[in-house]
């Protein structure tokens, strides 16, 4: 066996995952795992809790052995059984190697995952469509998943970051309207994202390829599912931070909401405006704050509501370059409504977009708004959108995010603008 093949088959090798996920799972003293550094060549780190987290260099020397506190061993695993009754020292300090800490349930290896071909690019890597083993109580099964691959080309360490980030959060959220998430494969290069397949595509997809065919009741439906999906991210305590059509799959008639790079699990999120900035979507207030909230994913939504009912699709404020995106928006300017919108549809955008922050619907009354429309549209959809969970779900919903709402933009107060007379229905 070689060295690389014994690292891979210890069960307390957590790979590449960064110090900072190590750090919270080495709990009590003694606690200790396996890591390794893309930064110096996949350099092997013992890290092991005493009060706070050290961190030992377990060097390969010939013959596939390894040294650890200039004490040579065969194995990785005879030098931890050693220091199992030993201790390391920390500068006349020491400690014993107590529990080895397994990987998480999201850690996934290379051998598990194959990737097939690719489907889509993100910010720093390329989805692939594959397949992943599932190994359960003896039992094995292969599921079609989509894989985020980081690229490399330098980009390692902080690709890595981001995408663990991404990955953590992730990882904390379950509901029929936000992509599954499986795990991550850090074991070795390439690092991957392993996700649910939505094999039908983005929203925006649909409705460059399909345009007028597209029904009104079919983009009803579509805003109303994605609500429910941002309704539960607030109820979580998260802002998605790129809410739009692109970001919106579709798994046969069911929307889901994706990409969490920009996903934060706070309340409020400060953004640095000198880098570049979803400006198309982005509420006025930030521009002056500087601060990303619920209440700035509501008025996203309310972009993408004009999203999925202007036909033939366009980006909004097509026309427009950012810099004057930016300076109309904050001005007060909004779009006009889209002829196919009903006015039902038209009244909640507005609200949703709203110049003062203070006064956009939270994401639960902006998802109970749009299950009104949608009854009328779609009534027969009604049942499966309130199942007793559902129910008890937006119960809890509606009472968190308007305690939440009012806290959280009370510090973005503005006064509302008139929009031009062009930005308005006439």
């Amino acid at each position: 066996m070689t060295f690389n093949e014994e690292v891979s088959d210890v069960h307390y090798f957590h790979g590449a995952l960064p110090d900072d996920d190590a750090d919270k799972m080495l709990v009590n003293e003694g606690d200790f795992l396996i890591q390794c550094r893309p930064s110096q060549d996949g350099r092997l780190i013992l890290a092991v809790r005493k009060k706070e987290v050290f961190r030992f260099h377990l060097d390969r020397i010939k013959n596939n052995a390894v040294r650890l506190m200039n004490k040579q061993f065969p194995t990785i695993k005879d030098a931890v059984a050693h220091f199992q009754k030993n201790q390391l020292d920390l500068n006349g300090d020491g400690v014993v190697l107590r529990r080895p800490v397994p990987k998480s349930k999201w850690s996934i290896t290379h051998r598990d995952v194959r990737m097939r071909y690719k489907i889509g690019s993100g910010a720093y890597g390329t989805v692939y469509q594959g397949y992943l083993t599932i190994r359960d109580k003896g039992q094995t099964r292969k599921i079609k998943v989509a894989t985020k691959r980081l690229d490399s080309v330098g980009k390692d360490e902080q690709g890595l970051i981001e995408m663990m980030k991404e990955a953590r959060v992730m990882q904390m959220y379950e509901h029929v309207n936000i992509v599954k998430f499986y795990g991550f494969v850090i074991d070795r290069t390439p690092y991957l994202l392993v996700m649910e397949l939505c094999q039908d595509g983005s929203v925006e997809d649909l409705l460059r390829k399909k345009g007028s065919a597209v029904s009104v009741a079919r983009r009803v439906d579509l805003a109303t599912q994605a609500a429910r999906g941002m309704e539960y991210l607030h109820m979580k305590r998260c802002i998605h931070r790129d809410i739009a059509t692109r970001n919106c799959l579709l798994s046969g008639d069911t929307l889901k909401l994706a990409d969490f790079g920009m996903c934060r699990a706070t309340s409020i999120y400060k953004v640095d405006l000198s880098k570049p900035q979803n400006v198309r979507w982005l509420a006025p207030e930030v521009w002056r704050t500087g601060e990303t909230k619920f209440c700035t994913d509501v008025y996203a939504f309310g972009i993408m509501i004009w999203e999925l009912f202007v036909c033939p699709y366009r980006s909004p404020y097509s026309s427009w370059k950012a810099i004057t995106v930016k300076e109309q928006v904050v001005n007060g300017y909004r779009m006009s409504t889209p002829d196919l919108m009903p006015d039902s549809m038209a009244t909640i955008m507005k609200q949703a977009w709203a110049h003062n922050p203070n006064t956009r619907p939270t994401a639960g009354e902006l998802r109970q708004m749009l299950e009104d429309v949608n009854k009328d549209y779609n009534s027969s959809m009604d049942a499966s959108a309130n199942s007793e969970d559902t129910k008890e779900a937006n119960l809890t919903l509606r009472t968190a995010n308007s305690v939440e709402n009012s806290a959280n933009c009370a510090t973005a107060r503005t006064p509302a603008r008139t929009p031009p007379r062009s930005a308005r229905r006439g």
